[in-house]
């Protein structure tokens, strides 16, 4: 019998649900050995019929997408409720991904729409048309239900995916399985690190690199040292940073605690002690915004301990 598979797309931008044209040929392997029972960006498909069938007669969930809506909540609820294997596919599903930076404030809405904005009141005349609540911040998936397996990336890479079917259509699925390397990014770069002093931070724009040497040696944030391997590098060999989408390397942890550990080790001054200061401070004061750039697709995840500083910083002014 043929596994039964759904795809779910909560709050993000639907480059997951296109990653799976990356497998080229191999697809049609895969859906040789599927039954698609449950996907709305590709066949149509309601909550009714989802709500219709018996706990546990799914055989694989992947979900993609932050949670960021009470529908959001409510479907992967069900979803895990009606799936023996659920899991989160990509960086936003996984951490939160870039939608999750609008934790940093509560004014979201306002900031977008305007000052006074306010979500419109139930419809009386249709209240199905009525926008959804939003939760009170943007979450990952393993926060609203229990997670199976990850399948990490923005979108995830075409080796992954190949990797994670493999195992599932196998009966290899492990419980907590992350379809990418422990060993950091580094590791399958091509690039040759030598650990240089850096006299500046540059963003990308800035600077044509040398193609032979370490991108974070030459003064571009790379989160390369602090993410999980598994995509072969594919952004620092086209001259292009790595920003994290796999996420952090179980030694890691929070990213960008780790990154700044070895940037700091990069921009030491020849003077010791405090007289270096002044001039590692001007360096580092080159990296613009360092929390969309540390914690670009984790601020969800670890980013809480900045939220609440700064929650304490807006009661104190008040």
């Amino acid at each position: 019998m043929r596994a039964k598979l759904a795809v779910y797309w909560t709050g993000s931008c639907g480059g997951c649900d296109v990653s799976f044209l990356e497998l080229g040929p191999g697809l049609l392997d895969v859906l040789s050995q599927v039954e698609i029972v449950f996907w709305p960006a590709l066949v149509d498909a309601k909550r009714q019929d989802l709500e219709r069938l018996p706990p546990r007669s799914i055989d694989i969930t992947l979900v993609n997408g932050v949670l960021r809506t009470e529908e959001n909540a409510e479907m992967v609820a069900l979803l895990r409720e009606k799936s023996r294997f659920l899991g989160a596919y990509g960086a936003c599903a996984h951490l939160g991904g870039v939608p999750a930076l609008a934790n940093q404030g509560n004014g979201i809405l306002e900031a977008v729409f305007g000052p006074g904005f306010r979500p419109a009141p139930p419809f009386p005349e249709a209240p199905e048309d009525t926008p959804p609540d939003l939760l009170p911040e943007a979450l990952p998936l393993d926060e609203v239900v229990p997670v199976d397996f990850v399948v990490p990336g923005c979108p995830p890479p075409a080796g992954l995916i190949a990797r994670f079917f493999e195992a599932a259509l196998s009966g290899g699925l492990q419980p907590g399985q992350v379809f990418a390397e422990e060993k950091a990014l580094c590791e399958e770069c091509p690039r040759v690190r030598e650990e240089r002093r850096i006299s500046r931070v540059l963003r990308p724009h800035e600077v044509l690199p040398d193609p032979e040497k370490c991108l974070l040696d030459q003064g571009m944030v790379c989160l390369g040292p602090v993410t999980r391997g598994g995509c072969e590098a594919s952004c620092p060999k086209a001259g292009m940073p790595c920003t994290g989408c796999l996420g952090p390397t179980p030694k890691a942890g929070d990213p960008a605690l780790a990154l700044l550990s070895a940037l700091a080790s990069l921009v030491r001054a020849g003077e010791e002690g405090e007289a270096a200061f002044p001039e590692e401070n001007r360096i580092l004061d080159g990296l613009v915004d360092p929390i969309g750039t540390l914690y670009k697709y984790a601020f969800a995840k670890y980013g809480r301990p900045l939220r609440r500083l700064a929650r304490r910083r807006e009661e104190v002014r008040a």
